[in-house]
């Protein structure tokens, strides 16, 4: 319902939805995931992860993507808004900019539909203090607990699904919860990435209580809407402009330091690399890949193209766990040319029944680009203990 409420901004507009941050081929697994996947690293390709850091790897970038992509949501709660709402086709009129910033507050009651929490004068009133305080940044939401708010919300979706029932008996929202929603909703439809704020806070809250009585959008207000599109459109514009700006801003500081982490953490992955030629039983390959085979396993390796069951843990050069098969109770199943470089290669070194250890530069590994969020940074170096259960030849 709230996403909805600022919608109506951006079909008057006529904005398109401005595109993700990046495409991705495996994005970054959702938290309800984690318990499974979360840092499965082994079984990752290095394009799979250059994809999806694009998308989540500061928390600020993340969160100007999710700005960004609202736009989209919000444009869509917008049609299905508008598709509901049959207004008679009136002649356009002038209108003074006073009643388009009010018209910014009724929009946003009408189109999150709170007329249908049946609220008296008093409950408007609160709503539109939240909205007013908000706005005069009297209140910050961010100040606010989370369980404070999530209580506010549960009474109006308890109101909300009373009304839907047809109960005769509504239950009651507070006048502090009810204030809560209306700051809640000051930041969650945008309005102040509009550009409204305190110049505008009585007009706009003055709009949103009419809106929020009104059972039915006013008729009239259709003949103000060639004005409201052409007031509104370059605050729009002006606002995505800005989010993408700092879309951009954020990447490019993202970039910046991982780059200089990487050089940090390159230069300590080869100190290490190299004191491993001091323990005889380390080889090292063509690509640059170091092991070390405990047990041989069968004569039969496996190649690249096959697959294979494998229990593994991996570790950071300073003894820090990323992941562990072991852990998890399970061992992998993957293909070995579908696993980050290094990976793949070490396993070609062992047959059924072996276990190696493989010490993986960062180039091997996950370079510059490792997940997200995870012990994995750029340009480490990083340590598998590996056990072949079975391999399972390709086609």
């Amino acid at each position: 319902m709230l996403l909805a409420a600022s919608a109506l901004f951006f079909v008057a507009c006529g904005e398109q939805s401005a595109d993700s941050v990046a495409p991705t081929q495996d994005p970054a697994p959702k938290a309800a995931e984690t318990a499974e996947v979360a840092e499965t690293v082994a079984v990752q390709v290095p394009s799979q992860l250059n994809a999806a850091v694009q998308v989540a790897a500061v928390e600020e970038v993340a969160e100007v993507k999710a700005a960004v992509e609202e736009v989209a949501e919000v444009k869509a709660a917008a049609e299905d808004v508008a598709a509901k709402v049959k207004l008679p086709t009136l002649p356009a009129v002038e209108v003074p900019e006073s009643e388009l910033i009010e018209l910014v507050g009724y929009l946003t009651a009408q189109s999150a539909g709170v007329a249908t929490l049946k609220l008296d004068e008093a409950g408007v009133a609160a709503l539109a203090e939240g909205v007013l305080q908000g706005l005069e940044g009297k209140l910050d939401l961010t100040k606010l607990s989370q369980d404070v708010m999530k209580a506010a919300f549960a009474q109006a979706q308890a109101r909300a699904e009373a009304v839907q029932a047809g109960a005769a008996e509504l239950p009651a929202i507070d006048l502090d919860a009810l204030q809560q929603i209306g700051l809640a909703m000051v930041m969650q439809t945008g309005v102040t990435d509009l550009g409204f704020g305190v110049d505008d806070a009585v007009l706009i809250a003055k709009g949103f209580a009419a809106g929020a009585l009104a059972t039915e959008m006013d008729p009239s207000i259709q003949a103000k809407m060639a004005a409201f599109q052409a007031f509104i459109q370059p605050r729009a514009q002006a606002a995505q402009a800005k989010a993408q700006a700092a879309q951009a801003e954020g990447m490019a500081r993202m970039e910046a330091e991982n780059a200089v982490l990487a050089e940090k953490n390159i230069a300590a992955g080869k100190v290490f690399i190299e004191k491993l030629s001091a323990d005889e039983g380390v080889q090292s390959s063509n690509s640059g890949l170091r092991f070390k085979v405990l047990e041989a396993g069968s004569d039969a390796k496996p190649s690249l193209t096959d697959k294979v069951l494998v229990h593994y843990k991996g570790t950071l050069i300073d003894g820090t766990q990323f992941d562990s098969s072991y852990d998890r109770g399970q061992p992998a199943e993957f293909p070995l040319n579908g696993v980050v470089p290094g990976f793949g290669e070490g396993l070609t070194k062992i047959g059924a029944g072996g276990k190696i250890i493989l010490y993986i530069p960062s180039e091997l590994g996950y370079g510059n680009t490792p997940r997200p969020g995870g012990a994995i940074k750029p340009g480490d170096t990083l340590i598998f203990e590996c056990e072949l259960i079975e391999i399972k030849p390709g086609s």
